[in-house]
């Protein structure tokens, strides 16, 4: 009998319990904080208290509810030598492609500045930008960013990726390395990061990389919050240098409630959902992660501590 200790806040474990029970035959769930759950083989967490996972004597494999591990990677309590898997599913990348879509295409076709005319009963067409041609960055073109890209070329615009090491996606130029991050920046109109916290994306999107874009630009955050330097996306956004932000990830969440892009007219607040995760396509990655991990094997999409996904 395999024993999963789950912890996820305000959630509980009847919906992995129905889908995992299609892919694995003996099996339970256990509350991670209790003594069973201390005892458990595996653990299917999202944000746990930091020090209970090292507390787990028998654990043999840690399987992420989501895509994203900084703060698994900033809590130095996690046992280094225990598998981390993050879930990588399809289902999740055609959402947050969605998300990035609906997002530049709002603003690409000016959503917000119609809107506040609709307040206003003011009747004024604005110009109309390219239909075909308008340039969009996409920051981590892995997984699900390469998805984005793609879909986004599809879409008539000219894609640019920028990534950590060389690879080719039909339909999109490809800039690899910290080097070529200037050229990936220049003439992006739609700027789209979905990269994972690492020491070197924090504060990636500051002042100097947002003065390198296209003025006028938009910028849209489904990577993680810290990545973006929050006193200098004012600047730009008041500066006119940016013309709007589309944040879905914060680096304090809930967003506070006094927190000035509640307020701020240039500005789209999305309360991390761009990519919510479902349980009904990540449960057979969930299982294989298991079956692996209890085989002794090494489980699909395992996280490298030193690169930091």
């Amino acid at each position: 009998m395999i024993r999963i200790a789950f912890y996820s806040a305000g959630d509980n474990w009847d919906s992995w319990q129905r889908r995992l029970s299609q892919h694995l035959s003996a099996f339970e769930f256990v509350d991670l904080m209790t003594d069973a759950g201390r005892d458990a083989d595996i653990a299917l967490v999202w944000a746990p208290p930091s020090g209970r996972l090292a507390a787990m004597p028998n654990l043999r494999g840690i399987i992420m509810q989501g895509q994203g591990v900084d703060h698994m990677m900033a809590d130095s309590t996690v046992p280094r030598d225990i598998p981390l898997v993050r879930l990588v599913d399809p289902d999740m990348s055609a959402a947050l492609s969605h998300w990035a879509i609906l997002a530049a295409l709002d603003f690409w076709r000016d959503g917000p500045r119609y809107r506040q005319q609709q307040a206003l009963k003011i009747w004024a067409p604005i110009a109309q930008r390219p239909a075909q041609g308008g340039v969009v960055g996409i920051m981590g073109v892995g997984a699900i960013g390469s998805v984005i890209a793609t879909r986004f070329a599809g879409l008539g615009f000219h894609v640019k990726g920028w990534t950590r090491t060389p690879r080719h996606i039909a339909g999109v130029d490809v800039y690899a390395g910290s080097d070529a991050l200037d050229t990936f920046l220049q003439d992006v109109q739609i700027l789209v990061s979905v990269l994972p916290l690492t020491p070197q994306t924090r504060g990636i999107m500051n002042a100097d990389l947002f003065a390198k874009l296209a003025r006028g630009a938009c910028v849209i955050n489904g990577g993680r919050g810290p990545q973006i330097v929050e006193e200098d996306l004012l600047a730009a956004l008041d500066s006119g240098q940016l013309d709007a932000a589309v944040l879905d990830v914060f680096e304090t969440e809930p967003l506070p409630t006094s927190h000035g892009f509640w307020t701020h007219p240039k500005i789209t607040v999305w309360p991390h959902v761009a990519a919510q995760t479902n349980p009904d396509s990540a449960a057979t990655q969930v299982a294989a992660a298991i079956t692996a991990i209890m085989a002794g094997r090494a489980p699909a999409n395992q996280v490298d501590w030193q690169r930091g996904y």
